[in-house]
């Protein structure tokens, strides 16, 4: 896996969504092997993003690779870990013909904790962010920050190469881990 941070100049979602995909050229059947997180915008509407991927990014006209490096996480259990995520949390209603977006700040914590069941989670700050889309409607998402204690260290694995959640296309599901001191 490669860790890359990239900048782009598209502020709307669906176009930060195209100008990633313009970063990994030769995937084969458009098979998205990548997530990527908006760390911050600046005032020039030049944004940051995080992008984890399988392949490494090439910079192209509409995304400039700024930095890559190689990225092989080796998780273990018991230890403690300071946690990043931005996600969308969501639950389905009617037997998961309807899904609505998760409100309360008691549920969206819920909602980490299933996502996380092979961790002991604290949340330690979260923040609801609108994310805008011409494409489609406006979501708000919600940044967790926090430490886990892994108890199944493949289990997370798994949530950290695969995301979580809905709408990873539009910047949502990338899981950051760094070791607690």
């Amino acid at each position: 896996m490669y860790i890359s941070m990239v900048a782009l100049n598209a502020t709307d979602s669906y176009q930060q969504h195209k100008d990633i995909w313009s970063l990994f050229p030769n995937t084969p059947e458009r098979r998205r092997d990548h997530l990527f997180r908006v760390e911050n915008q600046s005032s020039n509407e030049r944004v940051m993003v995080l992008v984890q991927s399988s392949s490494a990014p090439s910079s192209s006209e509409k995304a400039q690779v700024l930095q890559s490096k190689s990225f092989n996480p080796q998780l273990h259990n018991e230890e403690f870990y300071k946690f990043k995520l931005l996600a969308y949390p969501t639950k389905c209603l009617s037997k998961g013909k309807k899904v609505i977006e998760i409100h309360d700040e008691n549920e969206q914590i819920e909602w980490l904790h299933r996502k996380l069941k092979g961790a002991n989670v604290n949340v330690t700050s979260m923040e609801s962010i609108m994310v805008k889309s011409k494409k489609s409607f406006n979501s708000r998402y919600v940044c967790f920050e926090g430490i886990l204690q892994i108890i199944d260290s493949e289990q997370i694995y798994q949530a950290l190469v695969m995301g979580i959640g809905r709408q990873k296309h539009a910047g949502a599901g990338l899981l950051s881990l760094a070791k607690a001191n």
